[in-house]
């Protein structure tokens, strides 16, 4: 997992969801957004217009807090465990919260 904040240096802070998503796709990288506002129209938008995306895992307020870093963690980790063998081009995953027992 890699922060915004972290990659490349911040330097997509503040962008804008196209070209946030067009440098994910450059570099290889799933986005993992709680962002299900405007980041469904634009992957429709692309969608229709036979453009490309890495994949993004959208994340509910409502299952895991923004503050929830340890629960977030888990549930990648989770998410990973079970799909790190598939191609993530153009895939839309919801994250759950990990199951511990």
């Amino acid at each position: 997992m890699l922060a915004l904040s972290v990659w490349e240096d911040g330097a997509h802070l503040g962008e804008d969801d196209d070209p946030l998503l067009r440098a994910a796709r450059a570099a290889g990288l799933t986005l993992v957004t709680y962002d299900q506002r405007t980041i469904p129209d634009l992957l429709e938008r692309w969608a229709l217009a036979g453009e490309a995306h890495a994949g993004v895992v959208f994340v509910n307020r409502r299952t895991l807090f923004q503050d929830d870093v340890s629960g977030l963690a888990k549930a990648l980790v989770s998410l990973w465990d079970a799909h790190h063998d598939l191609d993530w081009s153009n895939r839309i995953a919801y994250l759950r919260r990990a199951e511990i027992g």
